[in-house]
């Protein structure tokens, strides 16, 4: 890649915009109305306001409407969650395969965000950060992790405190990020693959400006709910409101609105360039209209609902892929029935995989099985040609199975 085109492209993408701001009044204003709705338990409430101009505003209102929004508010399903999440002493159970490759990652965590933090306080952090993710496989080892994972738990961490983020964690996990957590990444392509059919119901022409890109562009954003891409932690969890308040795909809309939101740019490109393409829209832009983008997934999805994407890409989806069975996030699944669905997910995805090397398997020794049946066959004709004295028809045949046998060499 083309140095100093990849700098001038990613400047590009770091211009600064003017974002809409609230007034002092409109802003105690809207606070009455997150706390009213937390109170009275008033979901849908939440999601308009979460959607809205500076989302849930500040971590203390965060902090009440978050457990909402994940499904653990209520006393009863708190009770349920942590039967099911936080057992006596999660630190007897076996390690996870995992917990080497957590522990590095830990080691590299709050790099950004929080700002002005002793070395001691960054330590205590990175502990509830560890504890957070370990607790979280052991107790449900039909999870994998991927890298990356941090950066979300680290934002529940960091809003919610370990209490609540004890809860919060396994419920973002197997409600919201399930399809990234398993055995292969399979799952996952299907997820970028939306991503770039998305763009192309919108605007035709940019997707097949970027055509020859590679939909990987979309792994580090959408594995990190946009955690591992955005380095500012108010807009991160300003985000977060967001994408709480929404079915899982909606973090994969919101990844084809920037990625609208960037046409100029990315037409100014050489389409025949798929390398600097996957790149440059890789990269997030660094400053950029959050608030915009919302609106723009918003109505991504409204006129390109996901049932009524091109190519039934939609279809293809397993049908227990998180971004199926969670659809309705204001009765969200109990801990236990999204488990389920991650097994019968691991069971189908090994199903997939034998049928794959059995088919490969065919395809290897396909010119050997033809010639053993065409030799079975012959043998049976013979037989009976013999039997029933047509032994010249019987040589004839000899002579033709011969040129579907294969030759030495």
């Amino acid at each position: 890649m083309d140095a100093s085109v990849s700098e001038k492209q990613l400047a590009g993408s770091m211009v600064a915009v003017e974002k809409l701001s609230l007034t002092d009044a409109e802003q105690r204003e809207k606070t009455k109305r997150i706390e009213e709705a937390c109170h009275r338990n008033r979901f849908g409430t939440l999601v308009e306001l979460a959607a809205s101009t500076g989302g849930l505003l500040t971590d203390h209102l965060r902090r009440k409407a978050w457990p909402i929004l994940l499904g653990f508010h209520s006393e009863e399903r708190t009770a349920a969650d942590q039967k099911q999440t936080i057992r006596a002493d999660w630190r007897t159970l076996s390690q996870h395969r995992d917990e080497n490759q957590v522990q590095l990652d830990v080691d590299r965590a709050f790099v950004y965000y929080p700002k002005d933090q002793s070395e001691q306080s960054l330590e205590t952090k990175k502990t509830e950060l560890s504890e957070l993710i370990v607790s979280n496989l052991r107790t449900h080892p039909v999870l994998s992790y991927f890298q990356s994972y941090h950066d979300v738990v680290q934002v529940l961490l960091l809003v919610l405190g370990k209490q609540q983020a004890m809860l919060a964690v396994p419920r973002i996990s197997l409600l919201r990020l399930r399809d990234y957590m398993l055995p292969t990444i399979e799952p996952a392509r299907r997820h970028f693959e939306l991503v770039s059919v998305i763009v192309k119901a919108a605007d035709p022409e940019l997707a097949n400006h970027i055509a020859q890109a590679q939909n990987i562009f979309a792994l580090s954003a959408t594995h990190s709910l946009f955690a591992h891409d955005i380095y500012n932690y108010g807009d991160i969890s300003r985000l977060y409101d967001f994408l709480l308040a929404h079915e899982p795909i909606m973090s994969i809309y919101l990844f084809a609105a920037v990625t609208i939101s960037r046409r100029s740019e990315l037409l100014e490109m050489p389409p025949d360039e798929p390398d600097m393409l996957t790149f440059v829209i890789s990269k997030l832009p660094q400053t950029f209209d959050i608030d915009a983008r919302i609106q723009d997934a918003l109505s991504l999805f409204a006129k390109h609902p996901p049932q009524t994407l091109p190519g039934f890409v939609w279809w293809r989806l397993s049908q227990y892929s998180v971004l199926k069975t969670s659809r309705r996030i204001s009765q969200p699944q109990s801990l236990e029935e999204a488990e389920i669905l991650c097994h019968k997910q691991v069971q189908q995805l090994h199903r997939q995989e034998s049928m794959r090397k059995n088919a490969l398997l065919v395809y290897k020794y396909r010119k050997p099985a033809t010639s053993l049946a065409v030799m079975l066959m012959v043998g049976a004709l013979a037989v009976w040609l013999r039997r029933s004295g047509h032994d010249s028809l019987l040589w004839s045949m000899m002579s033709i199975s011969r040129s579907y046998l294969p030759r030495q060499r």
